[in-house]
């Protein structure tokens, strides 16, 4: 065999080698991702249906950056929750995001909105410093906040209901979908790649930090 060949034959190894060990890999993360989309969908429930909690919990999403006014589906989140309220399925309202020491000030524009809407503050908690789901979720283990309710789309609460409900928060979910959302495919598929991370995070393993400089 001559050198040529030989190398061709090294290099036509090394490309199949390659190419086997990132097809396992992305096999292993779907599967990890579907493990963290269907674990907890018997706790996914419509607004009519939801059981009755203690807290619902309004998980933080885009704000306009200049005012803080609630984007689409964090209205839709916070409109959710009042419902709740009205209906006495939750006896009080924990809004968690972005205190504005990172990106947006999520937490004021949360706030803000449930005054406009005439929610008392005795039933508003606020959690800041929550920068990704996963830290909402510690937060209100760290805070004693059982017995709750997620409120936020359906592209969402699989992730957040299996991060929560793995480190010892016991979490329903509550589908805060009032519309269509015109970019509802980008948000869930990019969901759907955020779900082996969340796997990895219930596990002690952090692979994207979120968040200010300390």
């Amino acid at each position: 065999m001559s050198r040529i060949s030989l190398r061709n034959g090294i290099v036509r190894f090394g490309i199949l080698v390659i190419a086997s060990a990132f097809a396992a890999a992305s096999v292993l993360l779907v599967l990890f991702a579907a493990e963290v989309r269907s674990r907890y969908a018997d706790r996914e429930f419509q607004l009519k249906d939801a059981p009755v909690r203690v807290y619902g919990v309004v998980l933080g999403a885009s704000v306009d950056l200049a005012t803080s006014e609630p984007g689409i589906a964090l209205r839709d989140r916070l409109d959710t929750a009042i419902d709740l309220l009205r209906s006495r399925t939750i006896m009080g309202v924990v809004v968690t995001g972005d205190d504005g020491k990172w990106k947006s000030n999520e937490i004021k524009g949360m706030v803000d909105y449930l005054h406009s809407k005439n929610v008392p503050d005795e039933v508003i908690f606020v959690d800041g410093g929550a920068y990704r789901t996963y830290e909402s979720c510690m937060h209100l283990k760290e805070k004693g906040f059982t017995n709750v309710l997620l409120i936020t789309q359906q592209f969402h609460l699989p992730r957040a209901l299996y991060l929560c409900n793995k480190i010892g928060v016991d979490a329903d979910g509550v589908i805060a979908d009032k519309q269509w959302y015109s970019q509802y495919l980008y948000y869930w598929g990019r969901d759907f790649l955020a779900s082996p991370f969340a796997y990895f995070d219930v596990r002690g393993v952090t692979i994207i930090e979120k968040g200010p400089s300390v």
